[in-house]
């Protein structure tokens, strides 16, 4: 990139943190100044969306640029660890000369030790709790960059307080009311202003202007869009949808917002290319850097594909493979009779069965999100045309990863 020192990278992610939610995005609160005044200096991608509806493949993916078919962390009942030949964003920053820094909490799935987080890190911990962790943040920053010194640094930063329950420190717990949206909102302000903080101590130790800032999120919430709280049981919008927003002063555009697809996995390609270290051919991928500098040759995703298999408690399989405008979703139950299941996790697949079409060992729907962007209206009998389309396109994808997907049992 033509700088005469190498550039610091803070890649840090709010879990459960809708992109609806942030000021920038459009929320008619000012919930995020800190997080809109990096937006308002770099690169708000506007059609940022998930490889999957949950937290650990989400997070691996993040540190990996590999598709969670790719890196296989996607189970709950048959805990790994990833494979060696899949190497984190910090080993390839520490065969740099970087300083790597990991700041987790005790939300294992966004930074636990036995998937394999640590790995390239000088540095890591996951002593924080498992929410109100933002407030312990700016000390620990603080001494990481005593620890680099004049080194270049990479942190990661996974805090897991816009999640449930919802309990942020006052006086932001109940800033904006007592409510179950406005608890969520009151954690927005919550990790937004301590996430301030830590950008204060970038700029008093002069570290500003050469580190590259990367915000976004695992995935969103649920607000009873589709009936529900917060379960991340589905791959609707109000899940699909994070922030994702690139600062670089001198490097990237200022203020600038872009339209099309992308997708977890660019994120780390990006930061490599940003960084000026080579992308590996295995990570799939593609650095959003050329967008950003605006090469009319780079083109938006034309799909992106999710998946997301839970084979305990909530017991379904996911997939959703979605374009420009259309969004198809293949859900597949675990169990005989799935709305038979306990609570809220049985009434989830009764509404499905209500809304979806049974067909070929699986529900399906699809969605117009130009014309429906609520998705409330199932279009898969009225539109085969395009059903059709998006699902040879799902099932070409996933042949490329030689995964088996789930039929009803």
């Amino acid at each position: 990139m033509g700088r005469a020192r190498a550039t610091n990278v803070l890649l840090i992610s709010f879990d459960t943190l809708r992109q609806d939610h942030l000021s920038c995005y459009g929320h008619p609160k000012p919930l995020s100044p800190n997080l809109d005044e990096i937006a308002a200096g770099g690169v708000l991608f506007e059609d940022a969306v998930v490889n999957c509806g949950w937290t650990l493949p989400q997070h691996i993916t993040m540190i990996t640029g590999t598709h969670p078919l790719k890196h296989g962390l996607i189970y709950l009942k048959r805990p790994r660890t990833l494979r060696k030949s899949i190497r984190t964003l910090a080993e390839l920053f520490r065969d740099r000369g970087y300083l790597c820094f990991g700041f987790a909490n005790a939300n294992g799935y966004g930074g636990g030790w036995g998937y394999g987080f640590w790995r390239g890190m000088h540095h890591y911990t996951t002593v924080f709790p498992y929410n109100n962790m933002m407030e312990l943040l700016p000390e620990a920053i603080s001494w990481a960059l005593s620890m680099a010194g004049s080194k270049p640094f990479f942190m990661y930063i996974h805090t897991n307080d816009t999640h449930e329950p919802f309990a942020a420190s006052e006086p932001f717990g109940s800033k904006w009311g007592k409510e179950y949206i406005n608890r969520y909102e009151g954690e927005v302000s919550y990790v937004d202003h301590y996430f301030g903080m830590v950008l204060k101590e970038l700029e008093k130790r002069g570290l500003w202007e050469d580190t590259l800032v990367v915000a976004t999120s695992d995935h969103g919430s649920e607000f009873l869009e589709h009936g529900f709280h917060e379960k991340k049981l589905n791959l609707y919008e109000e899940i699909s949808r994070v922030p994702l927003i690139f600062r670089l002063p001198g490097v990237l555009p200022e203020g600038k917002r872009i339209v099309g697809l992308c997708e977890t996995m660019d994120i780390a390609p990006t930061i490599l290319e940003v960084c000026s270290i080579p992308v590996p051919e295995w990570m799939d991928g593609r650095s959003l850097l050329p967008r950003m500098l605006g090469d009319g040759s780079a083109r938006p995703s034309e799909y992106v594909v999710a998946h997301t298999l839970h084979e305990t408690i909530y017991l379904y399989e996911h997939f959703s493979i979605r374009d420009e405008r259309y969004k198809l979703i293949r859900t597949v139950p675990l169990s005989k009779r799935p709305e038979r299941l306990p609570g809220e996790i049985g009434r989830r697949f009764g509404r499905l069965a209500s809304v979806a079409e049974f067909r070929d060992g699986a529900w399906w729907e699809l969605y117009d999100l130009e014309e429906d962007p609520k998705e409330t209206r199932n279009i898969v009998n009225s539109r085969p045309d395009v059903a059709s389309r998006l699902e040879r396109a799902l099932y070409r994808y996933i042949e490329t990863f030689g995964y088996t997907p789930s039929t009803v049992r």
